[in-house]
């Protein structure tokens, strides 16, 4: 089979699913979208629907040989074309889904154990077959900016633990595997501190993830040796020598420095404050938020500097300043201050959450009971 008349097809399959109403964009993706691909490679399809697409199109394309309806991993279907003999893997997605994916890691700043960034990755490197509302071409944008420093700090913050500081790390499971020679359970503990360890080290890269597929070439040559001696010999010396590497990488990433992110007053009327600030402070308001389970509502109001001003409103609460909060950058970041705040004895009014308002916070008291909160973001 040629490029060319692989191609052809791959867009001649975009444009039949571009045509369907539920349909606002397909991309091809995986080693092909990304310029690696080989003889072996497959097609990744990903087709961005907002709703299931009928089963008889799909086997319309897919052929009676195709595979229609896989759910092992994601939802798709598969088929190897007759005439070019391409093999063809179609991913059905959701368009809110995939944005989810980008506020994770770029605007929440959450960190997975391992493969944190590989979805932004999936949109960045995936080239768009069909567009016909230019979706795509937004979501593109959206991904297309540098790499948050918190986002570096909460992968570190969550990876770096688990590979060999604690208790149950994975290098003390490791060792406790080897020594009751427990083959399957030493192969799964060294695949989960791989993972970790790759994703330290793109993290203090500032790339984004690639992937599971040939991730050594994206590596140094020391690094890829020392990944090349645990996959050959899972012996302690060699993860100590790969989980050392990854240490080194973590302390080139500097914490994040906190900062006020709002402070917050109540007030009698929500409205009329509102309307107090935009007129003459030219202050922006944001949604207003109403809690679903108590009386209570708010605007987070930004201002041309400095920190976000929060105005609320209860029926319970009288007029007065109400709180400080203080962002810490991630939510990794909220838990460990938390527990170092609490241990040293730092009064907990909240341990850390998510709020009705979608925002992961704990709540201390400073030395006069002032509530000062701690944030992701």
């Amino acid at each position: 089979m040629t490029g060319d008349s692989v191609e052809g097809l791959l867009r001649a399959i975009a444009e039949e699913f571009g045509r369907r109403p539920e349909v606002l964009a397909v991309a091809l993706g995986g080693s092909r979208g990304a310029g690696a691909d080989d003889s072996e490679s497959d097609c990744d399809l990903y087709v961005y629907a907002v709703r299931d697409l009928p089963v008889p199109f799909r086997r319309a394309l897919a052929g009676p040989s195709g595979e229609v309806g896989n759910r092992f991993w994601e939802h798709g279907d598969e088929w190897i074309d007759d005439a070019t003999g391409a093999r063809i893997d179609v991913m059905y997605r959701s368009p809110g889904w995939i944005e989810d994916r980008l506020d994770q890691v770029l605007t929440r700043f959450e960190a997975s154990l391992g493969y944190t960034t590989c979805f932004w990755f999936n949109v960045l490197h995936s080239t768009p077959l069909a567009d016909p509302r230019g979706w795509y071409g937004q979501l593109r944008q959206r991904a297309t900016v540098p790499y948050p420093a918190p986002l570096r700090r909460a992968i570190i913050d969550r990876n770096l633990p688990v590979v060999g500081r604690n208790q149950s790390c994975y290098r003390r499971q490791i060792e406790l595997a080897l020594a009751r020679n427990d083959a399957v359970s030493v192969n799964h503990r060294v695949t989960a501190l791989l993972a970790s360890v790759f994703d330290i080290w793109f993290a203090a890269e500032e790339k984004p993830h690639p992937g599971e597929k040939r991730l050594l070439t994206h590596l140094p040559p020391d690094w890829a040796a020392a990944v090349r001696a645990v996959i050959a010999s899972p012996a302690l010396a060699a993860i100590d020598h790969l989980i050392d590497l990854a240490e080194a990488a973590a302390a080139r990433v500097p914490p994040i420095a906190p900062s006020l992110e709002h402070v917050a007053l109540y007030v009698s009327d929500l409205e009329r404050s509102r309307a107090f600030f935009e007129r003459w402070f030219g202050a922006v308001a944001g949604p207003r938020y109403d809690s679903r389970v108590r009386p209570f509502a708010s605007y987070f109001l930004t201002l041309a500097g400095g920190p976000r001003l929060e105005i609320m409103s209860s029926p319970v609460e009288s007029p007065r300043p109400a709180h400080l909060a203080v962002c810490v950058g991630s939510r990794e970041s909220v838990d460990a201050l938390t527990r170092r705040m609490a241990a040293a004895g730092a009064p907990l009014l909240s341990a850390p959450r998510t709020t009705g308002d979608g925002c992961y916070e704990s709540v201390v008291a400073d030395p006069d009971g002032n509530p000062i909160e701690i944030t992701a973001g």
